[in-house]
């Protein structure tokens, strides 16, 4: 199938104003669900991928699915992922996702079981980041809920979301004067952060990873409103916040 890749680059809005640097999860997002595995699958400078493995605990020998997330430099760069991931799959022409999953990341595709009908596989991308959801267990699942939810987690301010908010913190600068094409750098120094996750977000324009900086190019010049919030585990969040004697 000849993928339209044009027509994902006119469709991303979102994707363009929202960047994730070291995203991961912690095992509390999902009713339900344990996070039983999380396993490192490529790491370096500019490229890494993780394997979280889910365990339903209605029945944890038959219900467990795989989200693999992939996290790259730009919103260009993980659409071209997804696409190498379609290409690659052995069910060539999967579908565009339908009803509520039609608005499931910045592009999206749904695999369905036969003859259950049930969305048991799902490749989208947010931004930066290309997911892979996948029923894994003996039992075929509905994966659409998770696919969704880490969307939200990709997608959303922290402080929207109620398994984050306890642990994100809004960082300077709060606003960014954009001078030229060149844009600015929102982040100048990635190492600086350690093993936070960090989330930016911005009201126009795009962002994307350049060197150990993010950068943010907006349409035309002007002094912009901007967010970036700093995620850390659950233990160093309780540190961050507690009342100094």
């Amino acid at each position: 199938m000849d993928y339209d890749t044009k027509a994902w680059a006119r469709e991303t809005t979102l994707g363009r104003r929202v960047f994730n640097h070291r995203f991961r999860m912690l095992g509390r997002e999902f009713a339900g669900w344990r996070l039983l595995k999380t396993v490192p699958m490529h790491q370096d400078g500019s490229v890494s991928e993780v394997a979280y493995l889910w365990q339903g605990e209605a029945a944890p020998e038959q219900q467990l699915i795989r989200v693999n997330v992939r996290e790259v430099g730009s919103w260009r760069e993980a659409q071209k992922h997804l696409l190498g991931m379609l290409q690659e799959s052995m069910r060539a022409g999967l579908p565009r996702g339908t009803g509520r999953l039609a608005e499931l990341g910045d592009v999206q595709f749904v695999a369905r079981s036969v003859p259950s009908d049930v969305p048991a596989a799902i490749r989208f991308s947010r931004g930066n980041i290309a997911v892979d959801v996948d029923s894994v267990g003996s039992t075929t699942l509905d994966v659409s809920e998770l696919a969704l939810g880490v969307d939200r987690l990709l997608g959303e301010a922290p402080t929207q979301v109620p398994s984050l908010r306890r642990l994100a913190r809004l960082q300077t600068p709060k606003t960014a004067t954009i001078k030229g094409k060149e844009g600015v750098a929102l982040v100048k120094d990635l190492a600086k952060a350690g093993d936070q996750w960090l989330k930016v977000i911005v009201p126009d324009g795009e962002l994307r990873r350049k060197g150990q900086s993010i950068v943010y190019t907006a349409p035309q010049p002007a002094r912009k409103a901007v967010q970036v919030f700093a995620i850390g585990s659950p233990a160093k969040a309780a540190k961050a916040t507690k009342p100094r004697k």
